[in-house]
């Protein structure tokens, strides 16, 4: 009878829950064109500010979501923190070098100071691209772009009104209301614009300003307004004294403080103590921008699209901040978002819960008719087994043989059941990846099986690997590395078309087959489209992180006509890509089997040649360029190795990151460096310094810092004539991770040296984050100096480094004229081969 119960009552439930319940599931389709569009997006402030992320992922949402093949480049003119005419010119220099052979076909700037920049320049170094601007108000927009034509955008419209209103929703009795904005042209521009707004609608209204006071004078004064008052922030960075500040300090102090709501007219001020407003948004300026950036791109004429001058907002109001002034939520209008609010299982499942608490109800009524009928029917048979108790006792004896029979047979079929089930699960196993569910390298046998026959057509495998990704399982561990191999399985299933299927090989590698093919620029087309869907970040375990792949193709049939062949070239592609770079693709070639070849013999020799005595430490002296003399020497490494002859450190080195063999060979280095130091000193030779390459692996380890200061214990060398030398690249890839090894080491007055400044992506960020003692100029910039008196980049370098404080090395000096240039300009430190090139340690005694 209690069976017959529960049963009654799962079946209502489901069915409540089958009526209730929905389920909703959405496709997304990507296209990709043919031609890739290049897209260059150019900031007036810094990516640390909130405005101009926002800003930035509009647009690049929006262009990215439209599944269009477009390649972004993004830059950031830092202009609240550099506002010079000096960083004007870097930028130029920078941006000249940068973009004067990549085509643009559309630019896209945001807030003023990037606008007329881009206008300035555009002929000499944009190609005359058509330009879309965001975050201009409408007095700067006219000033700006009189004249120029191919110019489109979207007004930053700035009217504080809306807010008011929504403030005197909730507040009636308010008379004043303090304006709090700063003294900078953009500044003093937002709060007289809010000013006019305010004075033409609400005349009755108290305006305040506060740019006159101090910052201390400020809080002062929130702190003592009455209840007939609000604060309204527009934008402020510093006081009347210039003391500058962060917005989201200012928004967080202010309002901790203020005894009255405080309003914001932009987005950002949110989950900083603002109670709301109508605010302007800049993601949504940025969606739009982006939007107009779209048409410019399919073909529209851009003289003939507007520019957007309507109202760009969003009503948002902070719960907590409701909370904390009670205030009624039952005032506000209708269209409020409200954030903040504190989960309600009542309120969020309002619906479903009536529903069932009726099935409930129901479901009782019925247990108690049925309750009753059994209750009746326990009387008949009470009465019934009394008439005739030995044919009830047959029946008793019958009824326990049929339920026992019946049992066993339930048992079998669950039995039968487990065994389907787990021959299926073994089936699944068999051909799928435990850890992502993607098909496995067995699975990938057996597809192509029925891929890889003649007549079948063209065919691509691309074989994909993760970057690094020995570094991140090294430093983050494995349980990280496997949530990521499991976002970048998603990813790239997210990409996939029909006649495409994706793999998991082992490790980090990955395997997509495409079928059908017309052409092999077709596969190359889909690979540069994976590319694009990894410029975004991946989230991990709330940690966010650029993660880049490299691609390496073969086509079936022209490089193999069997998995295994295509495998193979489509390797050795791969490897290629990582050597000459990293996130990018290939398409097979057979000279690079060439180079496959080599790299293997590389890593085989490479791990006894230091067992062997093989590598030897060449040192090239730097000159201080004032007083002429020798400092210091660099440690530069010399593979002569009795089965490939002299080996290039160009390519032995990566080989070395790549097996982590530089992690003893960096340590040899290390030693027999300062040795070297510590001998001269012994042979009466003075004090020298002597810089050392090192490599990401090694500021990755957690005792790094320890083997220093042993070495420089066991040489009894101060540590500041010990200087190590690291690229831009590590600096652009790894900063979150060797940031606290780095500053330790300055903090043991080891020098750290900034190696090919100006190579890469140079950024001014880094260089004032980190604590860089050292700047060293690229050789390429050194060569094209043929004159001291042409106005070349090495100079603003030497400029910027000496600014900051540096030491400016220039390497690479190979010419009495590009030594002179380097005198005028105060260059601190030459190396090249105008005085020496890199020599044995037994020569530099007798140089000296």
């Amino acid at each position: 009878m209690k069976l017959l119960k529960i049963s009654v009552f799962i079946t209502i439930l489901s069915i409540a829950l089958v009526v209730f319940g929905s389920e909703t599931s959405s496709i997304v389709n990507a296209s990709e064109d043919a031609e890739i569009k290049n897209v260059l997006i150019i900031n007036s402030y810094h990516e640390g500010f909130t405005w101009t992320r926002e800003l930035t992922k509009g647009i690049i949402e929006t262009l990215n979501d439209s599944g269009n093949n477009i390649s972004i480049q993004v830059e950031y003119m830092d202009w609240k923190n550099n506002p010079t005419k000096e960083n004007l010119e870097y930028l130029y220099d920078y941006y000249e070098f940068k973009y004067q052979n990549k085509s643009l076909d559309i630019i896209i700037t945001t807030d003023d100071i990037a606008l007329e920049f881009a206008l300035e320049h555009r002929k000499e170094i944009f190609h005359n691209a058509p330009i879309v601007f965001a975050g201009v108000n409408q007095s700067g927009m006219e000033d700006i772009v009189c004249g120029y034509t191919k110019i489109t955008g979207v007004i930053e419209v700035i009217d504080p009104n809306p807010t008011l209103e929504l403030a005197l929703t909730i507040n009636p009795e308010l008379k004043n209301v303090y304006l709090i904005f700063d003294n900078s042209e953009s500044g003093l521009s937002t709060g007289n614009i809010a000013i006019n707004h305010i004075k033409s609608r609400y005349k009755e209204l108290n305006i305040i300003p506060c740019n006159h006071m101090t910052y201390e004078e400020l809080i002062n004064t929130v702190q003592g307004l009455e209840e007939d008052s609000m604060v309204l922030i527009t934008t402020y960075y510093s006081d009347v004294n210039n003391q500058r500040f962060e917005m989201d300090f200012v928004n967080r102090d202010v309002s901790e403080n203020s005894r009255v709501p405080t309003y914001q007219i932009y987005d950002f001020g949110l989950n900083n103590g603002i109670l709301g407003g109508v605010m302007i948004s800049g993601r949504l300026q940025g969606e739009l921008a982006g939007g107009l950036a779209l048409q410019i791109l399919q073909g529209a004429e851009i003289d003939n699209i507007p520019i957007i001058t309507k109202l760009i907002t969003r009503t948002v109001i902070d719960y907590e901040q409701l909370e904390r002034f009670e205030i009624d939520e039952d005032i506000l209008p209708k269209n409020v978002e409200i954030i903040n609010r504190p989960f309600s299982f009542y309120e969020t499942y309002k619906t479903l819960v009536i529903s069932v608490t009726s099935a409930f109800f129901a479901l009782i009524v019925f247990v108690g008719i049925l309750l009753f009928y059994i209750k009746k029917i326990r009387k008949m048979k009470e009465e019934l087994r009394e008439s005739h108790e030995e044919l009830t006792q047959i029946y008793e004896e019958l009824a326990a043989s049929d339920e026992e029979i019946r049992e066993q047979y339930d048992q079998m079929k669950t039995i039968n059941k487990k065994l389907k089930e787990g021959e299926e699960k073994l089936a699944f196993l068999a051909f799928h990846d435990s850890l992502t569910g993607l098909p496995n390298k067995l699975s990938l046998y057996e597809d192509t099986k029925a891929i890889l026959l003649p007549g079948k057509g063209m065919s691509a495998l691309l074989f994909i690997d993760i970057d690094n990704f020995k570094n991140v399982n090294d430093v983050m561990g494995h349980a990280f590395g496997d949530k990521i191999i499991i976002k970048v399985g998603e990813r790239l299933s997210q990409a996939l078309k029909n006649g495409q299927t994706l793999y998991r090989l082992s490790g980090d590698e990955f395997i997509i087959i495409i079928e059908n093919l017309k052409e092999p620029a077709e596969a190359e087309q889909f690979a540069s489209h994976i590319l694009n869907l990894f410029s975004e970040e991946l989230e991990v375990l709330g940690t966010s992180m650029q993660i880049n792949i490299s691609i390496g193709i073969a086509i079936y049939p022209n490089h193999g006509f069997d998995l295994e062949s295509l495998l193979k070239c489509a390797d050795i592609a791969m490897y290629y890509v990582k050597d000459i770079g990293k996130k990018n693709y290939i398409l097979y070639q057979d000279h690079m089997n060439q180079a496959f070849i080599e790299r293997v013999n590389i890593e085989k020799y490479l791990r006894k040649a230091l067992d062997h005595n093989e590598i030897e430490i060449y040192y090239q002296p730097q000159l201080d360029i004032q007083k002429n003399q020798i400092i210091g020497f660099e440690a530069l490494l010399r593979w002569n190795s009795p089965q490939l002859g002299s080996v290039p450190p160009i390519k032995f080195i990566k080989v070395a990151e790549e097996t982590h063999c530089i992690i003893p060979l960096g340590t040899w280095v290390l030693k027999n460096a300062c040795k070297f130091i510590y001998d001269l000193r012994e042979q009466g030779y003075g004090n020298y310094s002597v810089s050392v390459n090192i490599s990401i692996l090694q500021l990755l380890q957690k005792d790094f810092c320890d083997i220093i200061s042993d070495i420089l214990n066991m040489y009894q060398l101060e540590a500041h004539y010990l200087e190590l030398e690291i690229t831009e690249s590590i600096l652009m890839e790894s900063f979150e991770r060797i940031e606290s090894n780095l500053k330790r080491l300055r903090d043991m007055k080891v020098r750290i040296a900034l190696d090919d400044f100006g190579k890469g992506y140079s950024s001014l960020n880094y260089l004032k984050q980190l604590p860089i003692t050292t700047l060293k100029i690229d050789k390429s910039f050194i060569d094209i100096v043929t004159s001291y008196q042409k106005n070349y980049l090495a100079e603003h370098i030497i400029t910027i480094g000496k600014s900051m404080g540096m030491c400016v090395v220039a390497e690479g000096v190979e010419k009495q004229e590009q030594l002179e240039y380097l005198k005028i300009h105060e260059c601190d430190r030459m190396q090249g081969y105008l005085f020496s090139r890199p020599i044995p340690k037994d020569e530099i005694l007798k140089l000296l």
